[in-house]
Order: structure tokens, then C-alpha cells, then sequence
């Protein structure tokens, strides 16, 4: 049996205050009533609500954190990366090795495609868990984290430690991920290489490798056109989020993302070899580009960018000219507003936002979700926009190759 983490009970927690305990019986005075619908308990049962139209379809995001075949062999550690995985009501699956199984199979013990045990598939307490354990981070992740909340002098002094704990601290992790029955063990198809080999899968928070989970709407067989993002992350403007997308969709053949687009100017402190390596390949277009956009978010108070089009070459070369238009990018960063009611409030310095805060208020929760709402209202017109450019552009796309084809078919050329 897969051992038991940690991540399971805060899954349960987490279950029981968002899905189970309501806030009813806590209005008039008394206790809070308990309740719960069939459909939360099992991931797959959520299928009713999307297929009745009654909720859209959610798809969480967890990844793996492959380490290499074998720990004594220091080459490993070139190995070593985040797989992601994507789980919705319909399916549950690797991105990076195009395995699939029907959501009720998760969490069973299977080989060679065939179940071992009935156990019952995955309870949905335990997946919520999985998609948020950022606490399940490497070592290196948590002092990261550490390092970008001190001041510089002290960074300075940090560098010297990050260096040398690099290859071991990454692929720490003092709390265990959740750890299930692998679906893929025993599967065959050379594609899955070791992830067939092993009997548990350890899937732990996304954000691990990208707070923004660009990662599942850029599969090309899902057709995605806009992606709306509202990126709450803290120290913002030194995430590399948008240059990880890019190096996913480089290396996964992705050739609908506007190459080059990036939020901020400010570069990350600590940048990965890949993502250094994009960002020196940038045209001086692009620096300019991304430059005016940080100005217009920090100084203008401006609180939403949109990425169109290319404004950097595309990395896959030959392969990445494609005809169809790029997937718009509507981003709208958490950032402090003017017009806000409360305009002094910025939760890059709000205690309260902190990473390692694990105690929120109910007024808190509210004034987060006040602020976002806020910068969402103000610029909703530019998103209206954004969305209506990218679907006259889609139309305009289809007319032509229609018409292309209609010449075609007739002898024209």
C-alpha cells in the first residue's frame, strides 16, 4: 500500500471547510450544519455538474518530481525535472507522457492496464491536498523563498550557501508528497519509459514548477485560443512564470505561444540555465516590449497586459512557423490600486499574504478577493477586447484556409 502523508489529512481539513462545513447554522448563532453532496466525494461524480452545465469543467494540476533511475550516479541530477499532471472529472493523465486513464481508475492498484484490487477510486479530500501541497517544496524551493523575502545584504550572503546546496536541496523534500497506486504501472509503450516501472506515483502542488498552469491549455488537441490568468503570487514582479511557460512549450513543441512575452522587466534573481538562456536570445524589441508593459503595471496603474503575437523568434526554428493565429495571454497581476477602497493596501507587503502564513481571516480572504475583483472590474473592457480581437483573428484564419481550399478544389491557384 502507498504510505500515508501528511498531505492526505490536510486534504481531508481542507475537504471538510470548503465542500463539507457551511456557514448556515453559524448565521442564527449556533454550530455550523454539515453537508455534503455525492458528487464532491469522488472526482469522476463532478462530471454530472459539467455535463449538465451547471459548473464549468475544472482541471487540477499537481506534478512529479522525477529525481533519475538511480541516486548514486551524479549524472541524475541532469535528469531531473517536473512532470506535469493534469486531473479532471473525465481523466486523469501525464501531460509530459500522453498517459490517460478515466478518473474513476485513480487511486486503484493496476498492472498492465488491468486492476489488481477494488479499492475504490481516489477520495476527492485527498486529490485537493495533492494540488495544494505547496509545502511538499524541495529544500532549495523553501530557502528560495527565504532568499527573496531578505533584504540584499543578506542575499548576498545566501549565495554562497545556494551554490553549494544546489543539487542536494533540489531533490529534497522533507515532507512527503501524496503518494497513490500508479495507474500507468506495468503499461506498456516505450513512451512512458520509467513511469511505467514504478508501482506509487508522488504528485505534489504544480506551483512547484510554475505558479501559472499554463501547462494544460497549451495541448494542442484542446484547441485553447485565450488564457485569462490571475497570477496572485508573492514577490510578483520576480517570478519567472512566463519564461518556464515558454521553456515547457519550446521543449513540448507547443508553437501557439507568443514567444517572447514576458510581464516584467525585472529579471529573476536566481534564473534556471534554460530560462537565462531565453532571455539572452531576446531581441532588443522584445527587452523594449516587456520594459514598457512593467512600466505600465507598476506606474500607470494599469492592471492587465495582453500577448498576442510573437515579439520574440519562436526557439523550434522551422517548426514553429505555424499559420494559426498565437494563444492570447490576458494577464492581470495582483497588485496594489489606486482606486481601490483601501488604496494603501499591497499584498506584497501585507503580513498576512506571506507564503508561510497558514492563518487567514475571514476579512483577510475578503480583502484579497475585493482587490482582485476590483482589477478585474476596471479592466474589463480590455479583456472584452482582447477576447474579441482573438476571435475575429480565429475567423479571419478559417475564411482564408476555406477559401484556400474552396480554389483548390477547383483548380485555382
Amino acid at each position: 500500500m502507498p504510505p500515508l502523508s501528511i498531505v492526505e489529512l490536510y486534504g481531508a481539513l481542507l475537504f471538510r471547510k470548503l465542500l463539507v462545513q457551511h456557514g448556515r447554522g453559524a448565521e442564527d448563532g449556533g454550530p455550523p450544519e454539515l453537508d455534503l453532496g455525492p458528487q464532491w466525494v469522488r472526482l469522476s461524480a463532478q462530471r454530472a455538474l459539467v455535463d449538465q452545465g451547471r459548473l464549468p469543467m475544472p482541471i487540477y494540476t499537481a506534478v512529479r518530481h522525477f529525481l533519475g533511475t538511480n541516486d548514486n550516479d551524479p549524472a541524475q541530477a541532469q535528469s531531473r525535472r517536473y512532470e506535469w499532471f493534469e486531473l479532471s472529472p473525465y481523466e486523469v493523465g501525464s501531460i509530459d507522457h500522453g498517459a490517460w486513464v478515466a478518473s474513476w481508475a485513480f487511486g486503484r492498484p493496476m498492472a498492465g492496464g488491468r486492476e489488481q484490487l477494488r479499492i475504490g477510486e481516489a477520495h476527492f479530500g485527498s486529490i485537493l491536498g495533492a494540488v495544494s501541497s505547496a509545502f511538499c517544496a524541495s529544500a532549495k524551493a523553501m530557502v528560495m523563498e527565504l532568499y527573496l523575502a531578505a533584504p540584499a545584504v543578506v542575499r548576498a550572503t545566501m549565495d554562497v550557501l545556494l551554490d553549494r546546496i544546489e543539487d542536494g536541496a533540489e531533490a529534497s523534500h522533507p515532507i512527503a508528497p501524496y503518494t497513490v497506486h500508479n495507474p500507468f504501472h506495468g503499461a506498456g509503450g516505450s513512451e512512458l519509459g520509467e513511469l511505467a516501472q514504478t508501482p506509487f506515483l508522488s504528485l505534489m502542488d504544480a506551483g512547484l514548477e510554475n505558479n501559472l498552469p499554463f501547462a494544460p491549455l497549451l495541448r494542442p488537441e484542446r484547441g485553447v485560443d485565450v488564457i485569462v490568468c490571475l497570477d496572485a503570487s508573492a514577490n510578483i514582479e520576480l517570478m519567472p512564470w512566463f519564461a518556464r511557460a515558454e521553456a515547457w512549450a519550446a521543449s513540448h513543441g507547443a508553437t501557439r505561444w507568443p514567444w517572447g512575452a514576458r510581464p516584467w522587466a525585472a529579471d529573476p534573481l536566481r534564473p534556471s540555465r534554460a530560462e537565462a538562456e531565453l532571455d539572452r536570445g531576446m531581441l532588443g524589441g522584445a527587452r523594449s516590449v516587456r520594459e514598457h508593459t512593467a512600466r505600465q503595471l507598476k506606474e500607470g496603474n494599469v492592471r492587465c497586459a495582453v500577448f498576442d503575437q510573437p515579439i520574440a523568434p519562436s526557439p523550434l526554428g522551422h517548426a514553429g512557423s505555424v499559420s494559426e493565429p498565437p494563444v492570447t495571454v490576458v494577464y492581470l497581476p495582483l497588485l496594489p490600486n489606486e482606486h481601490f477602497r483601501e488604496p494603501a493596501f499591497d499584498p506584497e507587503r501585507a503580513a498576512f499574504c506571506a507564503t508561510f502564513n497558514d492563518r487567514w481571516t475571514g476579512e483577510q480572504v475578503d480583502r484579497l478577493a475585493d482587490l482582485a475583483s476590483h482589477n478585474l472590474g476596471q479592466e474589463m473592457e480590455r479583456v472584452r477586447e482582447a477576447v474579441a480581437t482573438a476571435y475575429r483573428r480565429k475567423r479571419a484564419h478559417r475564411l482564408c484556409r476555406e477559401q484556400a481550399a474552396s480554389h483548390g478544389s477547383t483548380g485555382f491557384s
